[in-house]
């Protein structure tokens, strides 16, 4: 009998399950929520123990057979996420989320006067304070004689299963601490956030097996004993892998509250610009070039609530409103907090423009989602500079409706296939517990652009010339 693989996913807001048989076929998917606090301004953190509850949870919610056929286990995560441990290997206290940005003004002036160049060049990463490193000197800097050991999210369910302290190289890029050209730990980087080196866990590859299931593990989880746990890899890169392997002409996008626009290459291009982070693949040899844009379906959300309308009525109601939504355009900056994705700039603000009295709620809709495209294009095109992007596989909401795929397809220039799963990342861990799996997709439609392409490239040509100039707060958009 084949053995099935077990995915765990740890994201940003609840845990996913996925079971894969052995030709790459889902059998069974499950999950678990669990509550990030934010009291105070910039707080973003979860309890640990929320995490392993919510994988006993999810592990008695998988379907019939399922547990007792799994042979092997892989786990993503969201990252960065700090977590200490002290000498019994417990965590101590809450984990830092990357959402977390009350680091962000100490690691603003520890990396000034061009440091932060230089470590992007080292790091592949414009590393901030929501990186680990910086997130250890800040939230632990009265406790640090209690910590024996900092891991990010993903690495603390792997050491919860297997008892083992180790990460992989695309997760180690969140600790802003791990140096591309030598492919280890740098302690010239650490030096800068006054980390021991002795904290950090030890480095394996992402199909390496970290260990196996303990005992106590296993019955706390409903586990079988001894099965082995593959060390795993950062959400992005986990679920890249499975939504376009190893296609250094493919890129994946996952649209969710935020978007993650993810290219793969077979060779080590960082950006001179630093418009994105350059990070280790699942495979040796293999980089990621990963982009972010912060609020595609926050905004979307905002939008509809605006209405009166929930998120699917206002998808439906912006297919009303024909290509270029009569005239109005938009700057997808919703979170109030500026743009990644290819801008990085921290005074973008959301724009409607070109509204009128004749202007419908219809047309807001379909100008939002033509620039949310229109900036996922923005980074197609900036990955495209260094290895050329020809065809994107898509992932969740908007992948849906095969209307707003056709939209995408037109507005970013570029033949696009749906993923068709919810979690992508947990999927991508299964595929890789083991000898890396080729995942079967439900659906192998292809979307190219169509009759509406044209328009659409004229309207990108505009999009440029207007944002982000005058999406800036301040004199200066003026």
């Amino acid at each position: 009998m084949t053995q099935w693989r077990l995915g765990i996913d740890l994201g940003t807001s609840a845990l996913k399950l996925v079971v894969l048989d052995g030709e790459g076929c889902v059998r069974g998917e499950s999950g678990s929520a669990y509550p990030t606090v934010s009291n105070t301004p910039g707080q973003a953190e979860q309890d640990p123990q929320h995490w392993l509850r919510a994988l006993r949870q999810a592990i008695a919610a998988l379907p019939g057979d399922c547990v007792s056929r799994i042979g092997a286990i892989s786990v993503a995560g969201q990252m960065p996420t700090l977590v200490c441990l002290d000498a019994h290997g417990h965590s101590i206290g809450p984990a830092i989320t990357w959402q977390d940005g009350r680091a962000d003004a100490m690691a603003a002036e520890r990396l000034k006067d061009g440091l932060h160049a230089t470590v992007y060049a080292r790091t592949g990463m414009p590393v901030d304070g929501r990186y680990l490193a910086p997130q250890f000197l800040h939230h632990f800097r009265d406790r640090r004689g209690d910590v024996k050991r900092i891991l990010s999210a993903k690495d603390y369910l792997v050491h919860a299963l297997t008892g083992r302290a180790v990460t992989d190289p695309s997760t180690a890029a969140g600790y802003g601490v791990y140096a591309l050209e030598t492919e280890s730990w740098d302690a010239d980087l650490c030096d800068i956030w006054d980390l021991p080196m002795s904290l950090l866990p030890v480095l394996l590859p992402t199909t390496m097996v970290a260990g196996t299931v303990l005992p106590a593990s296993a019955s706390d989880f409903s586990l079988p004993v001894g099965i082995p746990v593959y060390t795993g890899a950062a959400d992005s890169a986990a679920g890249a892998y499975a939504m376009t392997g190893l296609n250094a002409n493919s890129a994946s996008i996952a649209m969710g509250s935020s978007a993650i626009i993810f290219g793969a290459t077979p060779a080590s291009h960082l950006d001179p610009k630093s418009r994105y982070l350059l990070t280790p693949h699942v495979s040796a040899g293999w980089y990621g070039r990963e982009m972010d844009l912060l609020s595609t379906g926050i905004g979307f959300a905002w939008l509809g609530r605006m209405f009166g309308l929930t998120t699917e009525a206002l998808e439906v109601e912006a297919l009303t409103s024909p290509p270029g939504a009569r005239g109005v355009t938009c700057a997808p900056y919703m979170t109030g907090g500026g743009e990644q994705g290819a801008l990085w700039d921290t005074s973008l603000t959301g724009v409607f423009h070109g509204l009128s009295v004749a202007s419908s709620r219809a047309d807001l809709a379909r100008a939002y989602l033509e620039g949310v495209i229109f900036e996922v294009r923005r980074c197609l095109d900036v990955l495209s500079e260094t290895w050329p992007v020809r065809q994107v596989m898509l992932s969740g909401r908007l992948s849906r409706n095969p209307a707003l795929v056709q939209m995408f397809a037109d507005g970013s220039g570029r033949s696009v296939q749906v993923f068709g799963y919810e979690s992508s990342a947990a999927i991508g861990a299964a595929a890789l517990a083991g000898e890396p799996l080729a995942v079967r997709l439900p659906d192998a439609t292809v979307y190219r652009p169509g009759a509406a392409a044209a328009f659409h490239e004229r309207a990108y040509a505009g999009f440029l010339s207007r944002y982000p100039v005058i999406a800036r707060r301040g004199p200066e958009a003026i």
